[in-house]
């Protein structure tokens, strides 16, 4: 099957990236991108044909004329046709939806519709400079209208959890995606040992919210033995801003690793105690699934995708506030019996739910059914 993939962000690692890496595995597609950089992107991903939607250009310094950039980009996406013929185009990130107005036979493997402008539009709006306020308003109106041309032409949404099937339906008024949910190379993942400290891998961002976690391991009151180890990467000003607010509120009882290999994350699975995850109502999350797959227990809140991944008093729990977060970590330090048993079926329901292997089947489903429409 011939699938050209486009994701207009190829300049940081995430989950996202992951999905369209092991799609690309298995599809060898053209990977189209209004701006990429690969000295941020996964590895992996160098590998395949990478081709920018009009022409490359590097990010500024200014971060003002990065924002003018990458607006000009996405308002590029409505006039852009793809070259030559394929089967399926199957669109990722926002705005690749808006492909859909000059081409056909688009599989949209929506994360989220942009968050920006919908669900999180008010949390964005109240923490952009004052400046820019304005601006990125008018661009929020002008994205709602592309969207609403767009998106009801695509032949077929696949949203990677629940939670973005509700916020489609809701906000795009499209209620036949089909949830497909991202996984974990199972094999990869291991358990060798239950060390004193609670682990929180995630982007360095203040969506992620960290300071959650570090509320409520402070509040814990564990052994001075126990510590809070939160992994990311910092890959830009916004990144690095947010990972020096994070230390200025934290003891040495929390380390920061930045920019880990896939090794080290592997090892800090593998060996952690458990491990929390606190974004605010996550689309899917790939962090709860990893710690289930490496047979630890998850401390989540109690919001978007780990609602479906985590079943609370089974293979972890779901929180509403740091204080309940504090009370199952200090729980759980106390029960190691309860801790191992969650954590083995936390293994159990990756293995059964969350492979890739059963992503990649659902998603070449999907892509069949799209070529055919």
């Amino acid at each position: 099957m011939d699938v050209v993939i486009c994701e207009p962000e190829l300049s940081y690692r995430g989950g996202g990236q992951e999905v369209i890496r092991k799609i690309a595995e298995r599809f060898n597609p053209i990977i189209y991108t209004t701006h990429y950089d690969p000295s941020k992107m996964l590895p992996e991903l160098k590998e395949f044909d990478i081709r920018p939607i009009w022409v490359h250009i590097p990010k500024f310094s200014s971060q003002f004329l990065n924002n003018v950039r990458s607006g000009a980009f996405w308002l590029s996406c409505p006039c852009f046709k793809i070259p030559g013929s394929y089967d399926v185009l199957n669109a990722h990130g926002p705005p690749s939806q808006w492909l859909r107005y000059r081409n056909e036979r688009v599989c949209w493997c929506c994360n989220s519709p942009y968050r920006g402008a919908y669900d999180l539009c008010g949390y964005t709006q109240r923490n952009t400079p004052v400046y820019y306020k304005a601006p990125r308003l008018a661009f929020v109106r002008l994205a709602k209208v592309l969207d609403g041309g767009a998106v009801p032409k695509i032949e077929k949404i696949c949203a990677n959890s629940g939670t973005v099937k509700k916020r489609i339906g809701k906000y795009l008024h499209r209620d036949d995606a089909e949830i497909i949910n991202p996984g974990v190379d199972i094999k990869d993942y291991t358990c060798k040992d239950f060390q004193k400290f609670f682990f929180y891998p995630s982007r360095f961002i203040p969506e992620k919210r960290m300071e959650y976690a570090i509320s409520a391991f402070r509040k814990a009151g564990l052994p001075k033995s126990w510590k809070l180890v939160i992994a990311g990467f910092v890959q830009n000003d916004v990144e690095n801003n947010y990972l020096n607010h994070l230390r200025s509120i934290s003891n040495e009882d929390v380390e920061f690793v930045t920019n880990a290999s896939k090794t080290q994350l592997f090892d800090l699975y593998s060996t952690c105690y458990a491990g929390l995850f606190c974004a605010i109502n996550e689309d899917w999350g790939l962090t709860p699934i990893e710690a289930m797959a490496s047979s630890k227990p998850v401390i989540s809140v109690n919001e978007g995708g780990p609602t479906e991944s985590v079943i609370d008093g089974k293979t972890g729990f779901l929180v509403n506030s740091p204080d309940e977060m504090a009370q199952k970590m200090h729980f759980l330090a106390n029960h190691p019996g309860i801790c191992e048993r969650m954590g083995k079926a936390g293994r159990r329901r990756v293995e059964q739910n969350y492979t890739w292997k059963i992503f990649l089947d659902k998603m070449e489903k999907a892509f069949k059914e799209t070529a055919k429409m």
